[in-house]
């Protein structure tokens, strides 16, 4: 009975989600949202781009850092940064397929819901092996008890911090682009 009622609920509720959201002739609602799109592809984009200077930073720093790291330890970091530049270009092209005009709002709306999954996943997998590898090489003999290791906590705290921030405003725009009340974009 249960069953019955659940999808006689939903069909009721079905065309309601594909009529939501902007008309197919309200352009200014569509170029409003094509603007966060846009957005968000240059917030991605120019976060690709940090990332890729810092993995050279950081692959290079054996010639120009002084406190030089072993490569174990750099081959560690850069994997990581490595696979998160990978995910990231993979949001990328996620965010750049959704087409606004053509597809129905519940499209866009399950497109929007991958991208925001795939992006916590890649932030949670990142900081997860990330922040060990941080706490273990401040931890390590050449750099307990010294001031690197107190200036590799500082700049893991600050790190950290700027990217929650950051990683908040790009689930903002995101749900902005999915959202399909006109009066909130």
């Amino acid at each position: 009975m249960e069953l019955e009622e659940l999808k006689n609920a939903w069909q009721s509720v079905r065309p309601e989600i594909k009529n939501t959201g902007c008309a197919p002739k309200d352009t200014d609602c569509l170029s409003r949202k094509k603007d966060v799109k846009s957005r968000l592809l240059r917030k991605f984009f120019l976060e690709e781009l940090f990332v890729f200077v810092c993995l050279i930073l950081l692959a290079t720093s054996h010639l120009w850092s002084p406190t030089k790291l072993p490569v174990l330890w750099l081959l560690a970091f850069c994997a990581v940064i490595v696979a998160a530049m990978v995910y990231g270009i993979g949001l990328y092209g996620a965010i750049r397929q959704i087409n606004l005009w053509e597809d129905s709002n519940a499209e866009i709306f399950m497109a929007i819901v991958n991208v925001k999954k795939r992006y916590r996943r890649i932030e949670l997998v990142t900081s997860i092996l990330i922040l060990p590898l941080l706490i273990w090489l401040s931890l390590t003999p050449p750099f307990l008890n010294t001031t690197d290791m107190y200036i590799v906590w500082g700049l893991t705290i600050i790190c950290f911090g700027l990217e929650y921030l950051w990683y908040r405003s790009n689930i903002k725009q995101l749900n902005i682009l999915g959202n399909w009340n006109e009066d909130e974009i």
